[in-house]
């Protein structure tokens, strides 16, 4: 009976010490990043980005059959091109 009491107190110490060491790991990685943020800072990210759309562009039919023929916005895509809007499709500036 004294073995078994022994062995569950060696156990248990054995535990309280690793469970000691990994708290200890954990509050070194965090302080490590923390100073680590606090010297080299993360890029801010910006979330709602406005993308201007361009002013000039022109309504024409598609004739494209996945924009079902229909009238677009056509966006320049170069000196006497424009590209549909809808369906990426480049032709001639009419």
């Amino acid at each position: 009976m004294a073995d078994a009491l022994v062995a569950v107190v060696v156990v248990l110490l054995v535990l309280g010490a690793s469970t000691a060491a990994l708290g200890l790991a954990c509050a070194t990685t965090a302080g490590v990043r923390a100073v680590r943020r606090f010297v080299r800072p993360a890029p801010r990210v910006r979330l709602h980005r406005v993308v201007p759309t361009p002013l000039r562009y022109v309504w024409i039919t598609c004739d494209s059959p996945r924009c079902g023929h229909l009238q677009t916005q056509h966006y320049p895509a170069g000196p006497g091109w424009v590209s549909c809007h809808g369906c990426s499709t480049i032709r001639p500036r009419p």
